[in-house]
């Protein structure tokens, strides 16, 4: 490097210093010329770097322009897997060099991953000073190999526990829900065999009063006697009475299907209009049924049941018993049956344009006696989709609160299964 500068005669004398130049200027002036390079203090300082680099956990491998390995410490050499074999070296540098492009020549650094020959996988940090004038005058680039293995194999390991962790809880809420489930089913059992056995024992005095009901009122006909608003009375009670018992016998039994392949809506439409005689007048029922004749597997005498409690809970919701236009829900209610293929099954939906269901109720409208009603069980819906699981089929029920529900049961087309048939 040329310096330049006012000469000083009483300048110490620099040891290992080439000899400097007195140069007389234009100005009167003398001046210094020459170089101020220590080579030895350049040497002193490589020796001492060189001899760091031996110490410290990093690989350290110095790389001229032309990709020779000018210098490298024992732990790049162990990385090589080869002792102090340059070729060993040049093809872990080639590696790097495919790792990240323009590598060793621009400042950079990478992660990557290699193995070393006769050991494991390695994860490392590469660190790139790119080229860099040296004391040769010659570039070359100093690349330092971090061994990053334990933190890589600890982030994974850490992965693997919040993988786990997600795993358990997962397992556990499946746990929850089985053994709920499993809490719920003995409970439905005992609650089964409880509604079968006071069904069963009401039934046989309800008819005693029906029958007897019916006699009273022959006898008494045509009479003036004035007691045809108490009969009316007596016979509301023993209707009532009735579909209560009714709806204990379906939530009740757990007796196999005796399911037919037939055409669903062909039979649909019967019981519809059959039971369209019953609902008040003031309903306006409409059917569309789109099967086109498509047969399907069920029992018609549990299915029948399904239906009913559905076509009269609907008709409750809209108009009470249909006697008091100031009770109904909507003063144009409408009511609607339809069928049609959906998930490789048939799909019976009957929907209502009512109040719709409130959030509350919603959550809770599945448990056996809830209800919301001054009067029944609270067993019609949980009736209605125990006779669908025991076809292989579930219950959906959806509601708007202010623009009606709907409940629709689906049943598979395919032929039903033993482990469709022990859902109850």
């Amino acid at each position: 490097m040329h310096v330049k500068g006012e000469l000083n005669m009483d300048e110490p004398e620099i040891p290992g210093r080439l000899d400097d130049a007195a140069v007389n200027g234009l100005d009167g002036k003398t001046y210094l010329t020459g170089t101020n390079t220590e080579l030895a203090e350049t040497r002193q300082r490589e020796e001492q770097y060189r001899a760091l680099s031996e110490t410290v956990p990093v690989g350290i491998v110095q790389i001229n322009e032309a990709g020779t390995i000018v210098f490298s410490n024992p732990l790049f050499k162990a990385y090589c897997g080869r002792d102090g074999a340059e070729e060993a070296g040049e093809e872990l540098l080639a590696k790097f060099c495919d790792a990240y492009a323009g590598f060793p020549g621009v400042p950079c650094k990478f992660e990557t991953e290699f193995v070393v020959p006769g050991s494991s996988t390695r994860s490392v940090i590469v660190i790139s000073s790119g080229w860099r004038a040296t004391g040769s005058g010659k570039p070359s680039a100093i690349v330092s190999v971090v061994d990053v293995s334990e933190m890589t194999e600890l982030r994974r390991i850490n992965e693997d526990v919040r993988r786990l962790n997600r795993e358990l809880a997962d397992n556990m809420k499946r746990l929850k829900a089985a053994q709920d489930e499993l809490v719920n089913k003995g409970r439905m059992e005992q609650l089964g065999q409880l509604t079968a056995t006071i069904a069963h024992e009401l039934r046989n005095p309800l008819g005693a009063v029906r029958t007897s009901a019916y006699l009273l009122e022959r006898k008494v006909k045509d009479k003036g006697l004035g007691v045809e608003s108490q009969l009316e009375r007596i016979n509301k009670g023993i209707v009532r009475c009735d579909n209560i018992i009714t709806q204990l016998l379906d939530f009740s039994r757990t007796k196999q299907l005796n399911c037919q392949a037939a055409d669903l809506d062909s039979w649909l439409g019967h019981i519809v209009e059959e039971e369209a005689k019953r609902l008040p007048s003031v309903l306006a029922i409409t059917c569309s049924l789109g099967l086109a004749g498509r047969e399907a597997p069920f029992d018609p005498s549990r299915l029948q049941r399904a239906i009913v409690n559905l076509l009269n809970n609907a008709s409750e919701a809209l108009v009470g018993q249909g006697d008091d236009p100031a009770k109904f829900t909507n003063p144009e209610p409408q009511l609607s049956i339809s069928t049609y293929i959906k998930d490789g099954g048939v799909v019976i939906e009957v929907a209502d344009n009512g109040p719709g269901i409130p959030t509350d109720v919603m959550t809770r409208i599945r448990e056996p006696l809830f209800t919301t009603k001054s009067f029944g069980t609270g067993l019609g819906v949980p009736a209605i989709e125990q006779i669908a699981m025991q076809h292989g089929g579930r219950l959906d029920i959806h509601s708007n609160p202010g623009n009606g529900a709907s409940f629709a049961v689906w049943l598979p087309l395919a032929k039903i299964d033993a482990a469709a048939e022990k859902a109850a």
